[in-house]
C-alpha cells in the first residue's frame, strides 16, 4: 500500500499534497508550510469503520452474489480491527459504537473508494503479469479531537500487484486478496503516522569520540 496525496495540518499553517489522487503509483509528497512541525503523541486513538457504502466493491469477495452485500458491509468492521491492532503501537487505541464521541486525542475516519478482490485464477496463470490482482483504494482523515482540527488526511492504493499463485507474507495468492490487502493498508497508516517506526539508529550502548 502507498499513500498517494496528503494533506497536513501544523501549527504554522496548513500543507497539501502536489500529486493527484489517481496517480496510484506516486510515493513522493511535496509540501510548503510555516515551521511544519507535525501533530504527533496522541493520548488517545479513537477508530470510527470507514464508509463503504459509495465503494465498488467486485472480485473475489464472495462464494456466492448473493453473499457480496454481507461481505462488504463486514469490511468495515474488520479493517477497523486491523486499524486498532496497528495504531495500539502509537497510542491506546480503542474502535468507536455508533452513539460514541470521543473527547481529547486523535478520531480517524476515512471511506473506502475501491475494494477489489481479483482473481485467483487470473493470478494463478498469469500473476506475475498482474493478472488478477487485487486493489484497494482508501481516504483517511485524522482529526485532533483537543484542537478541533484536521491534522492528516490522505489518499491510500496498493493492492496484490505481481503477485502470482504462491502469494507472500504479504499477498494471498490464491487465497481471497482482500485481508490482506485491508493489513496492510492498516500497517501503512501505522507507518505513516509513526516517527522512526523501524527504530532506525538507536542502539543499545555507544561510545562516540569527542
Amino acid at each position: 500500500m502507498y499513500v498517494t496525496r496528503t494533506e497536513v495540518a501544523t501549527p504554522g499553517g496548513r500543507t497539501a499534497g502536489a500529486i493527484d489522487a489517481k496517480d496510484y503509483g506516486s510515493k513522493g509528497v511535496h509540501m510548503i508550510t510555516n515551521c511544519g512541525v507535525g501533530a504527533s503523541g496522541p493520548r488517545a486513538i479513537y477508530i470510527r469503520p470507514f464508509c463503504i457504502d459509495t465503494a465498488v466493491f467486485k472480485g473475489d469477495e464472495a462464494l456466492s452474489d448473493g453473499e457480496m452485500p454481507i461481505r462488504k458491509a463486514i469490511t468495515p468492521v474488520e479493517f477497523a480491527n486491523d486499524l486498532k491492532e496497528q495504531l495500539e503501537k502509537i497510542a491506546p487505541a480503542r474502535i468507536l459504537k455508533d452513539t460514541e464521541t470521543p473527547r481529547t486525542g486523535w478520531l480517524v475516519v476515512g471511506h473506502f473508494q475501491l475494494v477489489d478482490g481479483g482473481s485467483p485464477l487470473g493470478r494463478f496463470f498469469f500473476g506475475s503479469l498482474s493478472v488478477g490482482r487485487s486493489f484497494l483504494a482508501l481516504h483517511v482523515r485524522i482529526t485532533d479531537v483537543d484542537r478541533a482540527t484536521v491534522v492528516y488526511e490522505f489518499d491510500m492504493a496498493g493492492g496484490s500487484r505481481f503477485q502470482g499463485r504462491h502469494g507472500t507474507v504479504r499477498a494471498s495468492g490464491l487465497g481471497r486478496a482482500t485481508h490482506f490487502d485491508l493489513v496492510n493498508a492498516a500497517e501503512r497508516i501505522y507507518l505513516t503516522l509513526s516517527a522512526n517506526p523501524y527504530r532506525y539508529g538507536e542502539r543499545a550502548n555507544v561510545s562516540l569520540p569527542e
